[in-house]
């Protein structure tokens, strides 16, 4: 049984040995697609400001991410017929959100840095507009910092917020990625996916 396991785990660790894809790759395959949902969200996000309902777009496909990722961890399982440990799942849906991070993150790169290249600077002075319409000091205080971060030119770069933007996506995905892995390991296997080990 103990030698099953060892030469199991080297299967899954080594990429297309046997036709048993590394749990990397998975993650991969998986995040382009998952990229692209992303990428979705991201420009519904962007354009949201002026076309609000798009906004409500973006808020429902960020609810909806956990029922994205599930499947595909339930698929990978599958293919491991069972043999999928907590640690294999969370590790896979932490590479789905990495690569996915990835992928969302050059094309908003490019579209913040060519394509819509004031969108930064556009959403610090329409924020300064709103906190000006709000009564109170602490308002008043907001107003004048972002005025001076647009004096000095401080603003963040396309870059630095697409950094900022993967750091954070990958975070949340290792939340939800412990979660959903926490729940595929808590339901049972169906007997045609399982390994039988005779003694």
């Amino acid at each position: 049984m103990s030698l099953f396991m060892i030469n199991f785990v080297a299967m899954v660790e080594n990429d297309n040995i046997d036709g048993v894809k590394s749990v990397y790759r998975y993650g991969a395959e998986y995040g382009v697609w998952f990229g692209i949902y992303l990428t979705l969200m991201a420009l519904a996000i962007i354009y949201g400001f002026s076309q609000y309902p798009l906004l409500l777009v973006a808020m429902a496909m960020f609810v909806a991410t956990p029922a994205v990722i599930y499947p595909m961890m339930r698929r990978y399982r599958t293919h491991m017929h069972g043999f999928a440990p907590f640690a294999s799942l969370w590790m896979l849906g932490l590479m789905i959100f990495l690569f996915g991070s990835l992928i969302c993150g050059t094309v908003t790169y490019v579209w913040m840095q060519y394509i819509m290249p004031t969108f930064i600077y556009d959403q610090v002075v329409a924020a300064i507009e709103i906190y000006k319409t709000v009564p109170g000091d602490s308002a008043a205080e907001m107003v004048s910092i972002m005025e001076t971060i647009i004096e000095h030119h401080a603003l963040p770069s396309a870059m630095e917020v697409v950094v900022q933007m993967v750091m954070l996506t990958t975070f949340l995905g290792s939340l939800v990625s412990m979660a959903l892995a926490f729940i595929l390991g808590m339901r049972r296997i169906p007997p045609k996916n399982r390994f039988y080990i005779k003694k």
